[in-house]
């Protein structure tokens, strides 16, 4: 069946004449800015670069291809064109052969071709002049220079050759970084939390881990400019640091002169880190081709020469161009270089199977224009590219789960630079394509292609880290890092499904029909200005992120149902001989349809026409069908406002039911290039300002007649988000220029110039333009969200307008009066503030309150500027606006040591909740700072924030820091130098949740940490000693003599080394082959090894010895290991008399000797431990008390002792012996008295009994006094 289309498609083509290059190239006018003026030539021996263009045939078929191989209804779904069929059916390839040999004979260098239709070649001046037949003229605007070419060419072909587009790829347009952030932060003195991750912490984000392939057999291309000299190294470090592994292939392509260097210069150098790294990490093993393209050639010669190769699967753009630069810089020619040949190859490509991607920018939904229209940009607004917006992702470490929400905007718009927001809303250029016709167009805005398809992760709050030249890891993000980032997912789906996709709008619009919430996940929070995030389609983030896993196991996807074939040709004449793409208002245009339906032709059915452009539907009309040719047809007139780009489509059904829908893209009208006034440049219409236009078609030729061209000026409202028409202008046009005076009364603010009866559009401020001020929440970041109870900060210069006279401009610059209005969601204002200039730095700067208890959503800031003229007796005013949402408060609680060392790793715990629930994704991070710095701690922000992460096992936020020493700043790098820093430091947590709750700035709820005035010096080896005040944690202190005094030190081992340490405080020191000396130190655990200790005047508590000695003096020794012996002394108690023997055990390890002594004199000693037995002849020492003490030593010095009471009594003994020969005396007297007692008893009376008593009481008290003398002895 599809070799059965391709024959018909060529039969179709052989009954049209091949196209051939007319006299559209007659003339071509040079390209001239606002505010440049011609000076000269260049000279004629300088080298140019000169791109010719060829047509390309069949457009009609390449759009039906480039359309069909990605619509899953379509027949020719994923069967993508080969190179021989591209040659075969739209490569004009005699004429290019004949052009190709004409400019080599005439001695030019060709630095490329691509597709037998573009040529770039290389030559001088007098060449070009000589051979080509095109001119040059340089213009400048006194500080910037460019050439272009004009003239009449000589050969049959559009010519081009200027170094204007070096206006745009000078710098990359879609990339923010830490020094973005750097340049605002300096500008409007507020706090910035900060935090990043590396990007592999993505691939779970995008289920990419379960697509076993990563990549392999695919090609991911990437467009970049300049170059970057050191990419090969970068890529390496980077894979080394995230362990990676290093691509299959990787490869540098220049297009065009190659100066890598330059990269550097320009910053292009960073964006390649960016765009390489990111879409390596999300498929490591897919190759990758590195595009760099000289930034003097279009982008359409570029496009065409990757088309060309045909070698990669995926190309990321990470670039925009406004679209409302176009209206200031480019010409019809430029336009038609630039838009209409680069949607050409762009389609090419499609049909080819390469899928295109582009940035859409990062500047919100308003940042590059005056107002939403003309802020989106190409390449990601051509039909034929996906555009890719920003997300913002909120990661849990280490369980890597993650919360998604837009990339939104601080709470201002971005004055054309890229302050952040994910760029989306409506082209003006591009008319909305088939695959979006399902959407809505919001009201009063064009018809245009909606801007983005989807969204990656591009805030920069938190970023991530990739690797820079020099190998320094540098935070950054943007729609830079998102558009790369999705080119790795499609490499990954492609490896899984081992097909290309093409084309891959239709097939997301399909996928987000069927199985959103799975292939891809929708973002319901954000903003960016004036669009907001919801499920389904959004301007923020389109339709979401795609999951990568889902995405591919539903690939191919198989659809029952076919549609029609329909391939749509245009003619601007009622005869089918030339299509064109070149057609004109009121011109009558042939549509010609080839409808099939597997191969055979459809002959019934009902078939229209409908011609649409930027504002919709401008005409249809019916076909009809053709027997005799087989196609359809039908003619209509195109009506006056059918200007600009066209798509020219023919929709209807067969009789069978079956439906089909065919496209052709072709640009109708005169193109105007708006000199005056000009985006970004206010004016002031009470005053009178011109409107100066030039009109010429897409091949540079003006109109041959005067000619009146209708402007129509509306005006913005961000209240309603609308555009209202205020007024409409005529402006005579001759010889392609016209110029006419706006109306006096036209509101101030935000303007839109629109073409009526041609194509052009200029948007510009009337009034004092504010679009420069910052509007900023307390924590700034993005989402930027405020409290009830918190300021909103307004900041910075206004602008006045650009025709005021000098003094006039000067008044109006410092002395307006500036107000700010807070809008509720539901229209009422419910705060207001006057902004004054601030007498010191100059600039405008006021606070807008957010009253309490107001409820949450997005909120509008008006901001209104006055400034009355007594000279001119008119008042110059001026209007904008911004938004910002508002939400409760974070609650932030902080657990975490309240002391801590100098150059100490800290550890901060927080609790963060919304008031009733735990915050679990969000960006916060942490202000450390001295007490004494308290007042700039807003300033210290922007140096230096500590990231916290939220931890799930935890329940806690987590953090961590190094306070500064006098060694090492740690973290607080802004303290460097002070050298002492033993003091309370506060620590500030801010930032905001990822649903915008925001915390308190107040530096109040800062913790208060006290620093110990110890350098904390952790895990080193030291040779040298630190004299005082260190803190040594885990050290190795080797080869050390000297001292260390008032030190604490923890965990540290000493080898080989003689030190004393003094004053310190101890805990788990281990010293090997050291000697070392203690000095009124406390001492918690200490173990040595082949080593001697000498300590004095301590406290040690946990000793353990190992073949070492310790010698204590007036020590308190406790938890010895090996244990003191334990001795136990067996001696009689009592009185000892005699020769007695003791028993002396020792029981114990490590016993050398044991000493007894008897009151300090030695008795004797023993060896080792056991029993040991020791006599005494106590005859030979005086009676009395003696102390028997006995000595334990171990071999490390370390001694035990035991002592014991002995009582030597040999005197008593003898006294005993003579009382007790004195009782047996007594005894015997006794008995005789007894006998004489009873002989005398006869003779006495009662009176001798009395004396015999008396005696015996005498003798009685004789033995007592005995015994008593014997006791006092």
């Amino acid at each position: 069946m599809y070799k059965g289309l391709l024959f018909i498609a060529i039969v179709l083509i052989s009954i049209i004449p091949f196209f051939t290059i007319t006299d559209a190239y007659s003339y071509q006018n040079p390209t001239v800015l606002k505010g440049f003026r011609e000076i000269g030539s260049l000279n004629p021996q300088q080298e140019v670069i000169v791109n010719i263009y060829l047509p390309l045939r069949n457009l009609g078929l390449l759009y039906y291809y480039a359309s069909a191989v990605s619509n899953p209804n379509s027949p020719l779904y994923h069967k993508f064109l080969t190179p021989q069929q591209i040659k075969q059916l739209f490569l004009p390839v005699n004429e290019y052969n004949s052009i190709l040999n004409y400019v080599k004979a005439k001695g030019f260098k060709v630095l490329f071709t691509a597709l037998d239709s573009v040529i770039v070649v290389e030559g001088t001046v007098s060449q070009v002049e000589k051979y080509l037949g095109t001119n040059f003229a340089v213009y400048s605007n006194g500080s910037i220079n460019y050439y272009t070419n004009y003239g009449y060419p000589k050969i049959n072909a559009f010519i081009y050759s200027s170094n204007l587009s070096v206006i745009f790829f000078s710098h990359p347009s879609t990339l923010i970084t830490e020094k973005t952030l750097e340049k605002l932060a300096q500008s409007i003195n507020q706090t910035f939390p900060i935090e990043a991750y590396w990007p592999t912490a993505l691939q779970r984000v995008y289920n990419t881990t379960v697509i076993p392939s990563q990549g392999k057999n695919t090609t991911i291309g990437i467009l970049d400019f300049y170059g970057d000299p050191y990419i090969l190294q970068q890529l390496a470090y980077f894979d080394k640091v995230t362990g990676l592994p290093n691509p299959p292939n990787f490869t540098i392509i220049p297009i065009g002169p190659y100066n890598p260097n330059l990269g550097i210069l320009t910053g292009w150098a960073g964006e390649i880190s960016l765009d390489v790294e990111i879409a390596h990490t999300m498929a490591p093993n897919a190759n990758i081709i590195l595009y760099i393209a000289n930034p003097n050639l279009p982008l359409s010669s570029i496009i065409a020469y990757i088309v060309s190769q045909d070698v990669v699967n995926v190309l990321s753009q990470s670039f925009s161009i406004p679209e409302s630069a176009f209206s200031t810089f480019f010409n019809g020619a430029l336009f038609y270089s630039c838009v209409i040949l680069s949607d050409e190859y762009y389609a090419l490509g499609s049909a080819e199977g390469i899928t295109f991607l582009a940035s859409s920018g990062d500047a919100g939904g308003s940042g590059y224009s005056n107002g939403p229209i003309g802020t989106v940009g190409y390449p990601s607004t051509s039909p034929f590219v996906t555009s890719i917006g920003g997300t913002t992702t909120y990661i849990q470490f280490p369980n890597g789960s993650y919360y998604q929400t837009a990339w939104s905007n601080y709470g201002f718009v971005p004055n054309n630079v890229n302050y952040g927001g994910s760029t989306g809303g409506v082209s003006i250029i591009e008319p909305k394509p088939w695959y979006q016709w399902s959407l809505p167009t919001p009201n009063t805005y064009p018809n245009g292609k909606l801007i983005p398809e989807v969204s990656a992760n591009a805030n920069i709050y938190p970023g991530i880290y990739i690797i820079c030249p020099g190998n320094i890891t540098l935070i950054t993000g943007g729609t830079s890092e998102a558009s790369p980032l999705v080119a790795g997912l499609i490499a990954l789906i492609e490896s899984y499904t081992h097909s290309k996709l093409g084309l891959l709008n239709p097939i997301i619009t399909y996928m987000a029909n069927h199985y959103y919430g799975k292939v891809i996940e929708p973002i319901t929070f954000g903003y960016n200005i004036p669009w907001v995030a919801q499920y389904g389609y959004n301007l923020v983030t389109g339709y979401g992120t795609i999951n990568a896993g889902y995405f591919a196991k539903l690939l191919p996807i198989n659809v029952t149902k076919q549609e029609l074939s329909i391939v749509v040709n245009v003619y601007n004449t009622s005869i089918p001989s030339i299509p064109t793409i070149q057609l004109y208002p009121r011109q009558r245009i042939l549509v010609i349809a080839n409808i099939t339906y597997n191969g055979t032709p459809v002959q019934n059915g009902n078939f229209t026409a409908i011609i649409e452009n930027y504002l919709g539907n401008v005409t249809e009309f019916s076909l009809t069908y053709n027997p005799l040719t087989k196609v359809w047809s039908g003619s209509g007139v195109l009506p006056s406002n059918a200007n600009g780009i066209l798509f020219i489509y023919v929709i209807g059904k067969s009789d069978n039911g079956v439906s089909g829908i065919g496209y052709y893209e072709a640009f109708s009208g005169y193109y105007i290039k708006f000199d005056y006034p000009i985006t970004f440049t206010p004016v002031y219409t009470k005053i009178g300002v011109p409107v100066i236009i030039n009109v010429t078609n897409i091949y540079g030729m003006p109109p041959m007649d005067e000619n009146n061209i209708t402007l129509a000026i509306l005006s913005y409202n961000i209240t309603t988000n609308q555009y209202v028409l205020e007024d409409k202008i005529n402006v005579t046009i001759v010889n392609g220029t016209g110029e006419a005076i706006l109306p006096f009364n036209l509101s101030v603010g935000d303007l839109l110039i629109e073409g009526v009866n041609a194509y052009g559009f200029d948007a510009f401020t009337n009034g004092i333009y504010m679009q420069s001020l910052f509007i900023l929440p307390e924590a700034v970041a993005e989402p930027g969200s405020v409290s009830p109870g918190q300021y909103i900060t307004i900041e910075g210069f206004i602008l006045p307008p650009l025709n005021l006279p000098q003094l006039l401009f000067n008044n109006v610059f410092y002395g307006s009066n500036i107000t700010a209005e807070l809008v509720s969601p539901t229209g009422n204002v419910i705060s207001k503030t006057y902004i004054p200039l601030n007498p010191i730095t100059l600039n405008y700067l006021g606070y807008l309150y957010v009253p309490k208890n107001v409820s949450n959503g997005l909120y509008t800031i008006l901001l209104f500027a006055n400034y009355h003229s007594y000279s001119l007796n008119v008042s110059i005013k001026g209007f904008y606006y911004g938004q910002i949402y508002v939400s409760n408060l974070a609650k932030v609680e902080i657990k975490s040591t309240k002391y801590a060392f100098e150059g100490q790793n800290v550890i901060i715990y927080a609790n963060i909740t919304n008031g009733t629930n735990e915050i679990t994704y969000g960006m916060f991070s942490a202000t450390v700072y001295p007490n004494a710095l308290t007042s700039d701690y807003s300033i210290i922000s922007q140096i230096i924030e500590i990231p916290l992460w939220y931890n799930p096992k935890l329940g806690l936020w987590v953090g961590n820091f190094t306070l500064p020493s006098n060694l090492n700043p740690g973290n607080l790098s802004y303290l460097a130098g002070i050298g002492y820093y033993g003091e309370p430091f506060q620590v500030l947590i801010t930032g905001i949740s990822a649903l915008g709750n925001p915390t308190t700035t107040n530096y109040t709820s800062a913790y208060t940490l006290y620093v110990l005035p110890y350098t904390y010096i952790f895990g080193k080896t030291l040779s040298d000693p630190l004299t005082y005040y260190a803190s040594l944690i885990n050290d190795n202190l080797e080869n050390m003599n000297g001292n260390l005094i008032n030190d604490f030190l923890i965990n540290d081992t000493v080898m080989n080394s003689n030190i004393r340490i003094i004053n310190s405080n101890i805990t788990n020191l281990v010293a090997y082959n050291t000697i070392l000396t203690i000095v009124q130190s406390n001492v918690v655990n200490l173990t040595l090894y082949n080593s001697t200790l000498y300590v004095t005047n301590s406290n040690i508590n946990g000793i353990k010895l190992s073949n070492s000695k310790v010698i204590p003096i007036d020590t308190n020794l406790r938890n010895i290991y090996p244990s003191l012996p334990t001795i136990i002394i067996s001696a009689p108690h009592g009185n000892i008399t005699g020769n007695v023997s003791i028993s002396i055990t020792v029981i114990g390890q490590e016993v050398s000797s044991v000493m007894v002594y008897l009151n300090n004199e030695l008795l004797g000693t023993f060896s080792g431990n056991g029993t040991h037995s020791i006599s005494i002849d106590t005859v030979n020492y005086p009676d009395g008390s003696y102390n028997l003490t006995v000595i334990a030593m171990q071999y490390d010095g370390l001694s035990s002792s035991n002592s014991t009471s002995l009582y030597f009594e040999n005197s008593v003994n003898n006294l005993n012996n003579r009382v007790n020969t004195l009782n047996t005396q007594v005894s015997v007297i006794h008995s005789q008295l007894t006998n004489v007692s009873e002989s005398f008893n006869s003779y006495k009376s009662m009176s001798s009994e009395y004396n015999t008593i008396s005696l015996v009481i005498a003798v009685i008290a004789v033995i007592i006094a005995v015994i008593a003398l014997i006791r006092r002895r």
